[in-house]
């Protein structure tokens, strides 16, 4: 029943990415630059999470100063402009749907790729039949919405 739950709260979630696909690419049709697009739209996210971070902590927290923090974890902002940047240059031509399927059969793809070779840090869970059933029929239905 956990899983169930957190898996609704994280589709809910996702119900913002097909609309800040939409700003971002109005966005950066507005300002003509889809790299100044992506940095009015990540400066609007440090603000709102700088705010988040000094409430709920209760002021600023300290950065730890252990090196043994991976080199990857600091990647996360700079795969976030990748994505940003792309997804606002290509909504205005492909549509957001087409752009929403097309990412998250990435996603899917990636994340199998990343689980079956425990890679980056998770736990390693091996691609069976039912997952590339799963795969399958995601690219199918990205393909239909394509085409639709």
């Amino acid at each position: 029943m956990k899983i169930f739950a957190l898996m609704f709260v994280t589709a809910v979630a996702a119900f913002v990415i097909p609309v800040q696909a939409i700003v971002n690419g109005r966005l950066g049709q507005s300002v003509q630059n889809p790299f100044l697009a992506a940095v009015i739209s990540f400066l609007g996210g440090t603000i709102v999470l700088t705010i988040a971070l000094v409430i709920w902590s209760r002021g600023l927290p300290t950065v730890p100063s252990e090196t043994s923090i991976p080199w990857y974890l600091y990647t996360g902002g700079l795969l976030g402009a990748v994505y940003v940047t792309t997804v606002l240059c290509v909504v205005p031509t492909l549509g957001t749907a087409n752009v929403i399927a097309a990412a998250i059969v990435g996603q899917l793809l990636m994340s199998l790729f990343i689980d079956q070779l425990g890679l980056l840090g998770v736990s390693q869970e091996p691609i069976s039949l039912m997952k590339v059933c799963g795969a399958v029929l995601l690219i199918v239905g990205a393909l239909l919405i394509q085409r639709g």
